[in-house]
């Protein structure tokens, strides 16, 4: 039985897991904001960020890794 056990994430930063959270993606490819943040927020639900803060960490990452941004994560 190949079951994976929900660990909860403790002492990652925030461009740490905003890292992990784009690592699934390739230089090219378009991040959504919105995609990007509920990645984050699942990943680490105690996360104190702000949205805004989290979404400056995911441009500059994306950018830094050359892949394109859409801001939707406003269009709730």
């Amino acid at each position: 039985m190949n079951a994976a056990l929900s660990v909860p994430v403790i002492g990652l930063t925030a461009q740490e897991l905003v890292s992990s959270a784009l690592s699934k993606f390739r230089a090219g490819d378009t991040i959504s904001t919105r995609a990007a943040l509920d990645a984050v927020r699942r990943t680490s639900p105690a996360c104190q960020d702000s949205d805004d803060d989290l979404v400056e960490l995911i441009v500059m990452t994306a950018i830094g890794k050359t892949m394109g941004v859409v801001f939707d994560h406003r269009a709730r």
